[in-house]
């Protein structure tokens, strides 16, 4: 029992199960904005889900890929995981990977064929990222991309963007354009945080002008965001439509203060609170259609990040997030 409980957490760290979460937090972004955008179709909510979960495959295909690719750095740096141990055979992970992937542009391709575009985007940009992450700084530009893509994901399943350009809601190419500076928001962010987790396997805190350059990342970030809720044109008080801006103000705050050291600490706070990232522009988002009553969409996009936190950090007990 002993060997299959190590089994079961070596692949539960591998998968970095504690993120997923905030990965079905960037896709119900989309998602909400596609439904502004007039996505009315009748199994909305089975089509939510369908992408959720090929977000989730696409993303377990990028950890086992990363780390098939990273096992002789693991061996020397990070011995603590499960190829360098001798858990599992390389090849194991390697054909995780394949089939994580297939099973991600499949449901992708299942909810509709543009998303299957989105999905290849994502999976381009994950075997960018493990074949020069190692090497090149700029590296930290195609992992944003991976998270990045997930709203255009949500938001090309959903959004009535197949009919006919007479049909389409006036304010679609608007609310494309939410997305867009919504993906930016989040490219800045996973940037951000990529430089501050480089050293993280020297268990020391980031070097400073990693630290300032990570600052500047997250500031265009947030800015990204707001704009992006400044787009959609809520009927909302200015101090209102900031509301969204203080979750992940205060969270940041903690993690460059109460949360900086150990770095392995800062991290994994760091991506415990990507779904705040989502919230800048869904609280307000939530709390303008939450004025007309509460309904589904009012209500996940209230509930989810939050809760998506809340279970990262439970989930980060189980298995590590880095």
């Amino acid at each position: 029992m002993t060997k299959l409980y190590q089994s079961l957490h070596a692949l539960a760290a591998t998968a970095r199960i504690a993120n997923i979460p905030s990965v079905a937090g960037n896709v119900w972004l989309g998602i909400a904005l596609g439904i502004l955008a007039g996505g009315k179709l009748s199994h909305v909510w089975v089509v939510a889900a369908i992408l959720g979960v090929s977000g989730a495959c696409l993303y377990l295909a990028g950890n086992f890929l990363n780390d098939w690719a990273d096992r002789a750095w693991d061996a020397q740096h990070r011995p603590e995981r499960a190829l360098p141990r001798g858990v599992f055979a390389p090849g194991l992970y390697l054909a995780g990977a394949m089939v994580c992937g297939g099973l991600g542009l499949f449901a992708a391709a299942l909810a509709r064929p543009g998303c299957l575009v989105v999905a290849l985007l994502i999976g381009l940009c994950g075997v960018i990222y493990t074949r020069f992450h190692k090497r090149c700084a700029w590296s930290v530009l195609p992992l944003g991309l991976c998270r990045a893509l997930l709203p255009a994901l949500g938001f090309v399943g959903v959004a009535a963007l197949a009919c006919p350009a007479a049909a389409r809601p006036p304010h679609a190419a608007g609310l494309l354009a939410v997305v867009t500076a919504s993906a930016c928001g989040l490219l800045c962010h996973i940037a951000g945080l990529s430089l501050s987790a480089r050293r993280e396997s020297l268990a020391t805190r980031p070097p400073g002008s990693a630290m300032r350059g990570s600052g500047r990342l997250w500031f265009a970030g947030a800015a990204a965001l707001l704009f992006g809720a400044a787009l959609l044109g809520l009927a909302l008080p200015l101090a209102t439509c900031l509301l969204g801006l203080l979750p992940y103000a205060l969270w940041m705050v903690l993690c460059l203060t109460c949360f900086r050291r150990p770095v392995s600490r800062h991290v994994s706070n760091l991506l415990a609170g990507i779904p705040l990232v989502d919230w800048i522009v869904l609280l307000p988002l939530a709390l303008a259609q939450g004025a007309h009553g509460l309904t589904a969409l009012a209500a996940m996009s209230l509930l989810l990040p939050p809760l998506a936190l809340l279970l990262g950090k439970l989930l980060q007990r189980v298995a590590p997030a880095t």
